[in-house]
């Protein structure tokens, strides 16, 4: 990984084999970044995504092998439980040009991956929540 402090928050570069999640999430421990949200794109591959089942309270999840295109990916940056959660959905295409989204639990970059990271001020956390079954930002 490469990366640049710019005024307003990170340039970021991951290289081929870096897992994208993982890598920014040590990336924002290192920095110490209280939360915040962050944008990409690239190339990838061994893609795992997930569909939450609002009924079921569960991710549906499929995993895509092959090398992909990312023409974006979103998320966000909080913590639970004290750690850093990146949290990212991803939209991403082969070359049938059929794109596949969802909530990205892993991936591996293929090529490469550029990043930008828009840091918050403050420290924002996550809590899970009985209702939706889900851990939600706690503002």
């Amino acid at each position: 990984m490469q990366f640049r402090k710019v005024a307003n928050g990170f340039v970021i570069r991951l290289i081929k084999g870096e897992e994208i999640i993982s890598t920014l999430s040590a990336f924002v421990d290192s920095q110490k970044i209280p939360g915040g949200f962050l944008f990409g794109l690239g190339a990838l591959k061994d893609l795992t995504l997930g569909y939450f089942d609002s009924e079921n309270k569960t991710y549906i999840k499929k995993s895509f092998p092959q090398d992909l295109e990312f023409g974006n990916v979103t998320g966000s940056i909080s913590y639970l439980e004290g750690k850093p959660l990146v949290h990212a959905h991803v939209t991403a295409c082969g070359p049938d040009f059929a794109a596949v989204t969802g909530h990205m639990f892993s991936a591996t970059i293929s090529a490469t991956g550029e990043f930008f990271i828009l840091p918050s001020d403050t420290r924002i956390e996550r809590k899970p929540d009985s209702e939706t079954g889900l851990n939600l930002l706690e503002l």
